[in-house]
């Protein structure tokens, strides 16, 4: 509609209590006149966050995936852009299947945090639809008293070939460091995201091998290439979560030009009709897509990240 937009970056630290208070204050901050909230990225709260949000009328793009609770959760003006968690456990098991199918797996989860615990059900239950629940077998931090070195140990002589390693990111490093440090050829799985920036710093050397699951850049998509080039030759390296992110407000820029307005009841009615984004065509049913964003997976190897799957 001709108006410039102004970005506001707030980092909530992954902290149910800033992301509340940040979402508090987003909605009495009248001076800035906000129409659009892309985030949060973690689960942080989601249906208080969330109620927050919709009554301050605020529209709300999630430019990641959502877990089963999250996914219950339904507002006005709140889009769960990419769909849900579960795919990711598809993925993992569609990749176990062509490439490990046989050897022993297991799933190491935080059973005080609800969303790995979550992750850690969407994978036992794919493992299961497929007859598989004889390969996989499911670990917690807190049988071994988060005694990762002790939990390693058992993961190993259990004659597990492969883990995915889930819960916090203090957590995953601990974990997966654990695992690599006893058995270098440990084939340790964990989502690129949730693992964290010190991920990598953390692991040192024994990173060689670790699998990463992460969302599929749109590098690879022919409807993306285009806006991707004008990015890149604008300085911006767009990649991973990022590229979401520029997503997400393209497509609230699409629903508001559809609607003619920026006022959120209209915009909101809009994303239920449907809406021509430069992405395709998209539909939301209760603020979710038709069809969830598939995963892919990325071996380390030599300092580089190889897409294997």
């Amino acid at each position: 509609l001709g108006k410039r937009l102004e970005l506001l970056a707030i980092d909530d630290q992954c902290s149910d209590g800033v992301a509340v208070s940040t979402a508090q204050m987003l909605t009495i901050l009248k001076q800035k006149n906000i129409k659009l909230v892309v985030g949060p990225y973690c689960a942080n709260s989601f249906d208080k966050i969330a109620d927050i949000y919709a009554k301050g009328q605020l529209f709300q793009i999630i430019p990641t995936t959502v877990n089963y609770t999250q996914a219950k959760t339904i507002k006005k003006g709140l889009v769960k852009m990419l769909g849900y968690t579960n795919q990711q456990a598809k993925d993992f098991f569609d990749y176990y299947n062509s490439n490990m199918a046989g050897s022993q797996v297991a799933v190491i989860y935080n059973s005080e945090d609800a969303e790995s615990s979550e992750e850690a059900k969407a994978i036992s239950e794919e493992f299961r639809k497929h007859g598989k629940s004889v390969v996989l077998t499911s670990y917690t931090y807190e049988a071994t008293n988060k005694d990762y070195k002790k939990l390693a140990a058992q993961v190993l002589a259990d004659g597990n070939a492969a883990a995915f390693v889930l819960g916090y990111p203090k957590n995953i490093r601990k974990m997966a460091y654990a695992l690599k440090d006893r058995s270098n050829d440990a084939a340790v799985f964990v989502n690129k995201y949730t693992a964290g920036s010190e991920f990598f710093e953390y692991m040192d050397g024994l990173i060689e091998g670790v699998y990463f699951m992460a969302l599929r850049g749109k590098e690879d998509d022919p409807e993306f290439a285009e806006t991707l080039v004008k990015l890149r030759l604008n300085g911006f390296d767009a990649d991973g979560l990022s590229l979401y992110g520029y997503s997400a407000v393209n497509l609230w820029k699409s629903l508001v030009n559809a609607a003619k307005s920026f006022d959120y009841n209209k915009v909101s009615n809009q994303a239920a009709k449907g809406v021509k984004t430069e992405f395709g065509s998209q539909m939301f049913h209760n603020g979710a897509p038709s069809t969830s964003e598939s995963y892919a997976i990325y071996r380390y190897e030599n300092g580089n990240m190889n897409k294997v799957y």
